[in-house]
């Protein structure tokens, strides 16, 4: 198979029939508008009904995997909730779920939370993020390049399992992908959307593959 650079739902379950293993960074599920003013960035906001029945569906799409999988999630309700709704989907609604703020508000993507905070409050989220991808460093984050070398040496460390599903945010998602060359022209409509992922794929011939994956269960 030659390697693409964006995967469907089926291509991630061929890389695991064919043997391979796969780590999904996935972004939660559909939310509720996020305050500007909130400096948690939303950390209590759960999802929506639809949102939780599209994280159902993603989850059925891996069901015949349920007993190998790993999940992870970030502590902020929405990420938790995702995680819970997709392992039930997998026919595993009582999955551990362990929690770790690096993949949330203590991302490796960020070097000062409220100077983040600073900078998205007026609403200017893709302007600055887009910035960010292209400058390589904004105030508030830290250098884009480093921070991917951390993130992605962090989850393969924590990764045991034949699947991995580490529910996650959509700005951690779209910086590792953009740093690592996968999809370097984001604009606001062809964003990371709700239950999208990145992959890593670790074939049995050792290489990593890596991809973006439209989940297209919304």
């Amino acid at each position: 198979m030659a390697d693409m650079k964006e995967f469907s739902l089926n291509d991630v379950c061929r890389e695991l029939g064919w043997g391979g293993r796969v780590l999904l960074m996935v972004r939660h599920a559909e939310r509720p508008h996020i305050d500007h003013e909130d400096p948690t960035f939303g950390e209590a906001l759960p999802i929506t009904p639809s949102g939780a029945e599209a994280a159902v569906r993603f989850g059925a799409a891996f069901r015949r995997f349920a007993s190998e999988t790993q999940f992870m999630a970030s502590p902020l309700l929405r990420t938790r909730m995702t995680a819970e709704f997709i392992a039930s989907g997998m026919g595993v609604p009582d999955a551990e779920i362990p929690t770790d703020a690096l993949l949330g508000n203590s991302s490796f993507y960020f070097s000062d939370q409220r100077a983040v905070f600073e900078l998205f409050r007026d609403g200017s989220f893709f302007e600055h993020i887009f910035r960010y991808f292209a400058d390589g460093s904004l105030s508030g984050f830290s250098e884009i390049h480093a921070a991917t070398d951390r993130l992605e040496e962090w989850c393969l460390a924590h990764f045991s399992a034949r699947l991995g599903i580490f529910t996650t945010h959509d700005l951690y998602i779209g910086a590792y992908l953009h740093a690592r060359g996968v999809k370097t022209d984001f604009t606001v409509d062809n964003w990371i959307g709700f239950l999208d992922a990145a992959a890593l794929v670790l074939r049995r011939d050792g290489s990593l593959v890596r991809a973006l994956v439209r989940s297209a269960v919304s």
